[in-house]
């Protein structure tokens, strides 16, 4: 058996959407992240496809209207924007 396969580190699912919750809260680009946490690139990006990149369970966050300024007749819009500059806009 060769010697590099006792080294490898089996991690479970919650695991790794553990990793990826310290990941997303590093500001760090991959492969630093992996260099600093141990963790194979080959093996964070694999995982990143099984449990997704923002798990479900790093919880949720309130959103609160702002007032609406007496002038705004009509409609509404809401814009989220997201890491690496994806932006979801809701009018109505």
């Amino acid at each position: 058996m060769p010697a590099s396969r006792g080294l490898r580190k089996r991690r479970t699912q919650e695991q790794w959407s553990e990793i990826f919750r310290r990941f997303a809260a590093s500001g760090l680009g991959k492969r630093e992240f992996c260099r600093r946490e141990g963790v194979p690139l080959s093996s964070l990006q694999r995982w990143r496809a099984r449990v997704g990149a923002a798990p479900a369970s790093l919880g949720f966050v309130e959103v609160a209207a702002a007032p609406a300024a007496p002038s705004v007749q009509e409609g509404w819009t809401v814009e989220l924007t997201l890491p690496g500059g994806v932006s979801l806009r809701v009018r109505g």
